[in-house]
């Protein structure tokens, strides 16, 4: 699981590197606000937290496909299904923790972050270093 951006995720695209730190950065808000409550899971500000996250996440996707597509990246196809399925599965995701379906607050905040990690770090690491060596990194 992945916490943190780090230099291996970089695929060479400053707008899209930019962006994926950015992400990181909104999840480590959501562990910071969850670690800082110390017990007293303020679950209205985690879930603005986790608002911000699912609106970044869309802009991100919006700006990387567009990118793929300009540069006729072969990849696309693929990348957009699972942006698609990722969206969907963090739309749920978010939604259960905002209806509290999720458990009691640290269980679902704990839950929430191991989600993210690896949701997050998965993708990037798996999926959008592809396109590494294969977008102009100067393009966006």
């Amino acid at each position: 699981m992945v916490r943190n951006w780090q230099k291996e995720m970089k695929v060479g695209i400053c707008v899209i590197d930019d962006d994926h730190r950015r992400l990181f950065s909104i999840v480590q808000d959501f562990e910071h606000a969850a670690a800082e409550a110390r017990g007293e899971i303020d679950m209205p500000r985690l879930g603005a937290i986790l608002d911000k996250l699912k609106t970044y996440v869309r802009e991100h996707f919006e700006r990387e496909e567009h990118m793929q597509l300009e540069a006729r990246y072969d990849g696309y196809e693929e990348n957009k299904r699972q942006h698609d399925e990722l969206t969907r599965t963090l739309d749920k995701f978010v939604g259960k923790f905002n209806n509290g379906e999720l458990g009691e607050g640290r269980t679902a905040t704990d839950t929430m972050k191991d989600f993210l990690g690896v949701w997050l770090g998965g993708h990037i690491l798996k999926t959008d270093r592809k396109m590494r060596g294969r977008i102009l990194p100067w393009a966006g």
